[in-house]
């Protein structure tokens, strides 16, 4: 059932060939979500995720639900099924 969503402050992930993206993400909890949600473990997917990864593969529409889909099941996994979804609250790249 969904709960709460928690927003990730924006943050700048370098990418391939001196680029980066600013990133902010809204996650979509479970009801049964603690009170006190710690967004690290989202924070280290993220970076994990997308650095070093070419502008071109993130800014297509298919790249960005291939991102989108990517992070959900990492952070599935991290948060034992208490992340639902992920939301793109941000999403510029230079």
């Amino acid at each position: 059932v969904p709960g709460a969503i928690v927003q990730l402050e924006p943050m700048n992930v370098n990418l391939a060939s001196g680029k980066y993206l600013r990133l902010g993400l809204g996650l979509q909890l479970t009801e049964d979500a603690g009170a006190e949600f710690d967004v690290t473990r989202a924070k280290d997917a993220v970076i994990s995720l997308l650095s070093g990864r070419k502008v071109d593969d993130v800014t297509t529409p298919e790249g960005r639900e291939a991102v989108r889909a990517a992070l959900e099941e990492q952070l599935a996994t991290a948060y034992g099924g208490d992340v639902l979804g992920v939301y793109f609250t941000d999403f510029v790249t230079q």
